[in-house]
């Protein structure tokens, strides 16, 4: 096997991935933060801003 085929293979493999596999996990926590309004989150923010 060529080693161009081998970076082709390669390639292939990490669009397939970004395309069918990734999963924004983001919006998720920004959802459950805006919806559930956890206490840990509030503390979170007030130690970022306390320092």
């Amino acid at each position: 096997m060529s080693e161009r085929t081998i970076w082709a293979i390669a390639l292939g493999a990490i669009v397939l991935d970004l395309l069918m596999f990734m999963v924004p996990i983001v919006p998720f926590v920004v959802a459950y933060v805006l919806l559930v309004r956890p206490p840990w989150f509030k503390a979170f923010v007030d130690d970022l801003y306390d320092s």
